[in-house]
């Protein structure tokens, strides 16, 4: 399990912050005391000049080692090892706060420690007299829809051959994943239809619908697990929404009828908010669009928002972004995504319950963004627009599908014990075939990882 520390930033005034820490692997009880924060978004340097980024990360910094107690639990940090995991946790209200870029910390070397493997900054929203979302169940197989459709944004194909080959990959390795597509381009709804009818298993497609509410009923009855939107998003005195093209509406702007449009389907916060609370086995939402997780003064993120309604997370950008920094993050993001669930499945063969810590997946998708096209961490500040946003201090709960208890795992162990010294002595009489069925017909209902090899070896470390 990951070690958390959580650092909670409230609001003193409308224009003044304080902080603390409300949770820490380490003893340092002199961080759990709120102090002044000397940070607004103001006082950040202004993108555009010399290292400005970094720049801005040493403000933070700077600002939040003004408090000794931080700074020390900032110090036992850097202390991690290389293959240890701290993740460091912003708690924010609904204020200013959210739009300070937390994620370009830089440590007392001045590198910034969201692109350190050990240390990825996530965001917290705990939502007060909010009730408690039950654990899920990691049901096989993971259910992920994908919504693709940006009108006006070249190569779309792009983000589907991303998530595919994610997807496939982690079929490869063992996860069971199926995918529903919708898509509004009719080229690439082609494309997709003809690879599935070429013997691509596990997928399947759809088109956008024609209104926010027939979209919205079309998710909720596939009921993903991690729902996917690529598309257009705003956040401006017009509202907070995603905007999705039809196919008819790619067929006008085809014709030049729809030059500057960005779909007819308009999905505001409120659909959104109520998609998240109502979604009640999904994981997570990726808004992989503009603004998503952009706050204006006075007003919540779309992500926070989301998060706040119910949905345990939601991965979105800070700001508009380029489209191939879009494609970049789900190359990176969805590998280990699907890695972080394979983990869990395997951890559950012995457990009754695990906890997930999506966290590590930003790192490698900021990593990725802040490596493309040539550019410096420093300067270009693309790579920390991905934020992700989970609900409550504590690493999202889930539990086994099969509901077995921690008896009946040790029974299981049991009778793997007794199965195993049996094949390495009076089994050593039948050849390896035989063994292998005995090994099956004795074996039947056990979870295959608590198995002896057919010479009664065990080659896994959770072995009897």
């Amino acid at each position: 399990m990951s070690k958390r520390t959580v650092l909670a930033i409230d609001l003193l005034d409308r224009e003044k912050f304080i902080v603390r820490a409300v949770r820490t692997p380490f003893n340092v009880t002199e961080a759990q005391f709120p102090q002044s924060l000397p940070l607004t978004p103001a006082d950040l340097p202004p993108l555009g000049a010399a290292d400005a980024v970094r720049a801005r990360g040493t403000r933070i910094r700077d600002a939040l080692r003004q408090h000794a107690g931080i700074s020390k639990l900032l110090d036992r940090l850097g202390e991690a090892g290389h293959d240890e995991l701290a993740p460091l946790f912003v708690m924010l209200p609904p204020s200013e706060a959210e739009s300070i870029c937390w994620e370009v910390l830089c440590d007392g070397n001045d590198k910034f420690v969201a692109l350190d493997r050990r240390w990825p900054i996530t965001r917290i929203i705990d939502p007060l007299n909010a009730s408690e979302r039950p654990r899920s169940v990691l049901r096989l197989p993971v259910r992920v829809m994908a919504v693709i459709s940006a009108l006006g944004i070249d190569h779309q194909r792009k983000e589907w051959e991303q998530l595919r080959s994610a997807i496939v990959d982690a079929r490869d390795n063992g996860l069971d994943v199926v995918a529903k597509v919708l898509v509004g381009e009719h080229g690439l709804r082609a494309a997709i239809d003809q690879e599935i009818a070429a013997g691509l298993p596990g997928f399947e497609a759809g088109a956008v619908e024609d209104t926010s509410e027939r979209l919205t009923q079309a998710i909720r009855k596939w009921k993903p697990n991690i729902l996917h939107f690529f598309c257009h998003g705003h956040a401006d005195l017009n509202g907070q929404r995603l905007e999705l093209g039809t196919a008819n509406d790619y067929l006008q702007h085809t014709a030049g009828v729809l030059a500057d449009a960005a779909g007819s389907v308009s999905v505001a916060i409120e659909d959104l908010e109520a998609l998240g609370a109502e979604l009640g086995d999904a994981w997570m939402m990726v808004l992989n669009c503009c603004s998503g997780g952009q706050a204006e003064r006075g007003l919540q993120s779309m992500a926070a928002r989301i998060v706040s309604a119910g949905l345990p997370a939601v991965v979105a950008m800070m700001e508009p972004v380029d489209a191939h920094d879009a494609y970049e993050f789900t190359r990176a993001f969805y590998p280990a995504v699907f890695n972080v669930l394979k983990a869990a499945c395997d951890e559950l063969e012995l457990k009754q319950d695990v906890a997930i810590e999506w966290a590590p997946a930003m790192y490698y998708a900021r990593r990725a963004i802040s490596q493309l096209d040539g550019r410096a961490a420093e300067t270009s500040h693309e790579w920390s627009l991905p934020v992700l946003y989970v609900r409550g201090i504590d690493a999202r709960g889930f539990t086994r599908a099969d509901g077995a208890s921690p008896a009946q795992l040790q029974e299981y162990r049991v009778q793997a014990d007794v199965t195993a010294k049996w094949l390495r002595t009076a089994g050593q009489h039948l050849d390896e075939a035989q063994r292998r069925d005995v090994l099956e017909r004795v074996m039947a209902g056990v979870p295959r990882n608590l198995w002896p090899t057919a010479d009664g070896r065990f080659d896994h470390a959770d072995a009897p």
